[in-house]
């Protein structure tokens, strides 16, 4: 079982720069993809997304790779000779206007738009890519163990919260056998505090089966014990299982609720308020599984 929580980190050398690729990880209902590349890289991005989907089923993914030129150079400096000389030209018939005397400063002519440009370093895609999956396969390795970790931490909570929810639901099995009598004792002292209401007996004895029938919750406590089994397995799977256990956590805050509103003794209400209550920190927990 893995947790949605992590981070990792992955390097490799291309050309004498060093790449880096930082993964980090959280909840998330689906996956939800997230890039940052530099412009030089900004070709990799469908390649870079095919590659995270392949690894990481839900959670929030936000993959960062930078590079470090180490003082390798990037660019050229080329310079628009043509424009300088306009721009040298425009300068003198401006001065010739104004009666002041011509000439431009190099330094201003250079620090005029385009006339130095900076040309970037073709660089071998292919290598580039391979360079950049390299960092970004161990940056997802490194996640992934992460995630693991913290998945096994979440485990033993969960198997906590378990084992909770399955005594209660024990408890409740033994307390569903007395759920009828209690139930017509309820209703024949109900009965009996209403004056001058005659009942034929026939059709009391039917009310109370139809009474005793609704307060039956054997059942609910069977179907809850085999969500728990069910999710006592998932417990014990490596895939993504966030999303059924969600289900299943659901499910058990559903026969929960419906344990509550069929009793009718105090001890069953409190023991389906703890079921209700323990499925609840399980669904919570849950939101953090893949």
């Amino acid at each position: 079982m893995r947790s949605m929580t992590g981070y990792g980190r992955g390097q490799s050398a291309f050309g004498g720069k060093v790449i880096t690729a930082e993964i980090k990880t959280v909840n998330h209902r689906f996956l939800d993809l997230s890039l940052r590349l530099p412009r030089t890289m900004s070709a990799l991005e469908i390649p870079l997304r095919q590659r995270l989907s392949a690894v990481f089923a839900r959670g929030a993914v936000t993959l960062t790779v930078t590079h470090d030129l180490g003082g390798v150079q990037a660019a050229l400096v080329s310079a628009n000779l043509p424009l300088a000389q306009e721009y040298f030209e425009a300068a003198q018939q401006v001065a010739h206007a104004v009666n002041l005397k011509a000439g431009i400063k190099l330094n201003t002519l250079l620090s005029l738009p385009e006339v130095l440009n900076l040309v970037p370093l073709e660089e071998e895609p292919e290598a580039l890519q391979t360079a950049v999956n390299e960092a970004v396969d161990a940056a997802c390795q490194a996640a992934l163990d992460d995630r693991e970790r913290e998945g096994e931490q979440l485990k033993i909570v969960l198997a906590g919260h378990l084992e909770e929810l399955r005594g209660s639901a024990l408890a409740l099995r033994d307390e569903a056998p007395n759920q009828p009598a209690h139930a017509y004792e309820k209703l024949v002292k109900r009965l009996s505090t209403l004056p001058d209401i005659m009942v034929e007996p026939q059709r009391l004895a039917q009310e109370v089966a139809l009474f005793s029938d609704k307060s039956d919750i054997t059942e609910e406590i069977a179907r809850l014990l085999a969500h728990c089994d069910q999710m006592a397995q998932l417990l014990d799977n490596t895939g993504p299982i966030g999303r059924e256990m969600d289900f299943l956590a659901q499910e058990m805050n559903r026969e929960a609720n419906t344990v509550c509103s069929k009793s009718a003794t105090l001890p069953v209400t409190r023991l389906g308020l703890a079921c209700k209550a323990q499925a609840e920190k399980l669904r919570e927990q849950i939101q953090n599984v893949e």
